[in-house]
């Protein structure tokens, strides 16, 4: 096995910033900023049940309506399709004469 020999990677020749380089850096640079930064987005609830994936081959046109209508009020699919089912499933455990505890 042959011996490989490394060398320190050449380092770039720059010049030194003009005064009105730093000048213009200190007025415009870190801590001069003009836009206030949007609050931090609040931490999920974190839930003591574990979850499971649910797949569901929809048409392209309902999932783009679907989509569509969640996206012009604001809502999540996941939420919105949460809410229907459990809403369906307290319907269905009606008919069927279920209790839940």
């Amino acid at each position: 096995m042959s011996k490989k020999t490394f060398s320190a990677a050449p380092k770039p020749k720059t010049q030194q910033p003009t005064e009105e380089q730093i000048l213009a850096f200190e007025r415009g640079g870190a801590g001069h900023d003009t836009q206030v930064p949007p609050p931090p987005k609040p931490k999920p609830e974190t839930k003591a049940e574990p979850t499971k994936r649910l797949s569901l081959d929809l048409p392209a046109s309902v999932h783009t309506r679907f989509k569509t209508a969640c996206s012009a009020t604001g809502r999540k699919m996941v939420t919105e399709l949460q809410s229907y089912i459990e809403q369906r499933t307290t319907e269905l455990e009606e008919e069927a004469g279920l209790t839940r505890k």
